[in-house]
């Protein structure tokens, strides 16, 4: 008896995730995706995604966990707690441009940011890498509270956008990351 059940939950859980990963490819490209696209994305009638995700809004909400979740995974697969800084740093920025342009779609999405719910749940996460900026920053370094994490995540989302408009290599994407991280983007010297 304990079979059937544990095959339709994997087949359940399979059609969820075909759907979300669906919304993944077609949302990071296209914000207003009709729903039937991301359905016929998924091979899943629109009545399907439905019974799943009532409304648009429940599928961003998941959309957004699932995100959120690999996004964690990442971070954990990347092991920012292991090795020099700057090596780890480079790691996670690797593994978070592997998740693609999905990342800042979720973390500007006006109705997701609206949610308080959330936005609660999207701003956990990244302990370890705060942790870990936190280690390699300078000592006094300019900027308010936090500012290594919110610069971090700014270039992160510059390479999104990067990898989004030109077709740059992801390597050189990082690099430029990591130079912006830890170089810093503006010579002094420079006439």
């Amino acid at each position: 008896m304990a079979a059937p059940q544990s095959i339709e939950g994997g087949s359940r859980a399979r059609t969820r995730r075909a759907i979300l990963d669906a919304a993944m490819t077609l949302l990071a490209d296209d914000p207003t995706t009709p729903l039937g696209d991301i359905a016929a994305e998924a091979e899943v009638g629109r009545s399907t995604l439905h019974r799943y995700f009532p409304e648009r809004s429940d599928l961003l909400r998941a959309l957004a966990r699932h995100v959120h979740a690999l996004s964690n995974a990442a971070i954990e697969h990347a092991e920012p707690d292991c090795g020099p800084p700057v090596e780890a740093l480079r790691r996670v920025v690797e593994c978070q441009l592997d998740l693609g342009p999905i990342v800042p779609f979720i973390f500007n999405e006006p109705t997701l940011v609206a949610d308080p719910e959330i936005a609660a749940e999207l701003d956990t996460g990244d302990e370890l890498i705060v942790e870990m900026l936190n280690r390699a920053s300078c000592q006094g370094s300019a900027g308010p509270p936090g500012w290594p994490r919110l610069v971090f995540w700014a270039l992160l989302n510059a390479g999104y956008e990067a990898m989004k408009l030109n077709s740059a290599p992801r390597v050189q994407i990082v690099d430029a990351i990591m130079a912006s991280l830890v170089e810093g983007t503006i010579n002094p010297n420079s006439s």
